[in-house]
This record gives structure tokens, C-alpha cells and sequence, in this order.
């Protein structure tokens, strides 16, 4: 398994269907979906775009005090153009889409959504 699939198997969630496949298996094919999508999108020139989402924070699922940012991701294709996007995005209270490495595992999965 190269180093991009490994990441995806180690971090991202995967489904399988029992009638066909074994967890393990639909891990792997899972895993292998996110690399080759993250790939395409690179060869592609799409990007993406982190903000802070103005629409949601933190309590709209929790009581805790204060309520923290969650952020915005947008894929942009090399004419600027909007490709997919997701928002509420939640990396916790001090969590940063720069260091936090469930954003790569949102974008691939934003990926998904470009190259299909």
C-alpha cells in the first residue's frame, strides 16, 4: 500500500457491503477511492479553501461553554470556480484545518464529489 492510501486507511472512516465484501476489504477500497481521488484533483489544478463558517459553531450539537468555530471547505477549480463545498466542518474547540489531519480526509472525500 503506497503512503497516500495508508493515510486514508489509518484516518478516514469507510463503509463495506456485507454481501459482497469483507470490512477489511471495503476499509482498503475506501482508502484507495480518497488516493486516487486526491490525485486526480492535484493533476487537475483544484484546490482548496478553508474559512471559518459564519452559519455554525459548536452549539448547535453541544452545551459547552463557549461555543467554538467550525469552518467551511471549498473545492476551486483553476478558473476560480466553486466545485464542491462542505461547512461545519468541526475540529473541536482549539482545532485548525492547517494542522488537523481530518481536513485532508474532508477534502479527499470533496474530491470524490469533483472527479466523479
Amino acid at each position: 500500500m503506497d503512503q497516500l492510501t495508508q493515510f486514508y486507511y489509518d484516518n478516514a472512516g469507510y463503509s463495506y457491503d456485507p454481501k459482497t465484501e469483507t470490512p477489511e476489504q471495503g476499509r482498503l477500497r475506501c482508502a484507495e477511492s480518497l488516493a486516487a481521488a486526491t490525485r486526480r484533483v492535484a493533476d487537475q489544478g483544484i484546490r482548496f479553501v478553508w474559512d471559518i463558517d459564519p452559519d455554525i459553531d459548536s452549539s448547535e450539537w453541544t452545551d459547552e461553554q463557549p461555543a467554538w468555530q467550525t469552518y467551511h471547505c471549498t473545492a476551486i477549480n483553476s478558473e476560480g470556480e466553486s466545485l464542491a463545498c462542505i461547512g461545519g466542518v468541526d475540529f473541536g474547540r482549539n482545532g485548525d484545518p492547517n494542522t488537523d489531519s481530518y481536513a485532508r480526509v474532508v477534502q479527499a472525500e470533496l474530491a470524490i464529489e469533483c472527479v466523479t
